[in-house]
């Protein structure tokens, strides 16, 4: 018993040291940026805020500093759009992953996931031509294709393995009492994969959010450009750093993503977990 009780104590204790060591960062983040920039850089550098301001919030969002509120709605719009397309076309195509057998089906699982290994750079190339050539560069909706293609094989995956997960005697009972195969799918099956698509388009929301590399070279102009491109720019604004106004940018960087997985973390860790482990 007493063992059981040491294991639990020491197991607990690492756990806290691990989440206030992840946490520090952040924290210190939040709390400078209600500090003057001249309080940020004191040769003590301490947690306590002793001149409290809303400036650097005003500078990261108005029009007389950084601006970054045109960045912050074109990071909404493409992460969004994203989420919700990548959930929609990962339900349907997760679907007929677990349902249909066809030829080549292996090989398009293993391909699913093999796909984030073909990321990145060795693509950048590929990337700029095709949307050059459609006319997309500079845009959201390129960024969104370029997402999308990023997120769709993993949702699918996840998807996949959630409708293997229900049993197919739920289809075959809704088509005896007369529903449709389309029917039996969006009335029967995908209001129980609820928290499958919570967790895909929370992917797909977080990988749009987070990406520096393909808005670095897919967008020139303030009318696509994210919030993470409008974080580095801070960097050198005007040849000065405001780094007050850099925890300000950094927080309402961070925000929607910490928001959504507070509100929604129990539904997204039943959706990954169940959705890996059928799959």
């Amino acid at each position: 018993m007493k063992t059981r009780l040491t294991q639990r104590g020491l197991l607990y204790g690492g756990l806290t040291l691990v989440m206030l060591f992840t946490l520090a960062p952040y924290a210190w983040l939040v709390v400078s940026s209600f500090k003057p920039s001249t309080e940020i850089f004191t040769r003590t550098p301490t947690w306590l805020i002793r001149e409290f301001t809303w400036k650097n919030y005003v500078w990261a969002l108005g029009p007389s500093g950084a601006d970054l509120g045109v960045y912050f709605w074109n990071t909404v719009l493409a992460a969004g759009a994203t989420a919700l397309i990548s959930a929609a076309l990962a339900a349907t195509g997760g679907y007929a992953m677990a349902r249909y057998v066809f030829p080549g089906r292996r090989v398009l699982a293993l391909s699913l996931l093999l796909s984030p290994m073909f990321q990145g750079p060795p693509v950048m190339i590929p990337y700029y031509r095709i949307l050059s050539a459609l006319g997309l560069l500079n845009t959201i909706p390129g960024l969104v294709l370029v997402y999308m293609s990023l997120t769709l094989p993993i949702c699918i995956w996840l998807m996949a393995g959630f409708f293997r997960g229900l049993p197919r005697e739920l289809e075959e009972a809704a088509l005896v009492d007369g529903c449709s195969p389309v029917g039996a799918f969006a009335r029967i099956l995908l209001p129980l994969t609820l928290p499958g698509l919570a967790a895909t388009s929370l992917y797909a929301f977080v990988v749009a959010w987070n990406d520096y590399q393909y808005a670095l070279i897919l967008t020139s102009s303030t009318r696509a450009k994210t919030i993470q491109m409008g974080l580095s720019e801070l960097l050198t604004f005007l040849g000065q750093t405001n780094w007050g106004g850099v925890m300000a940018s950094g927080v309402l960087a961070t925000l929607p993503v910490v928001l959504i997985f507070m509100v929604i973390q129990r539904v997204l860790v039943q959706g990954i977990t169940a959705g890996a482990l059928k799959s």
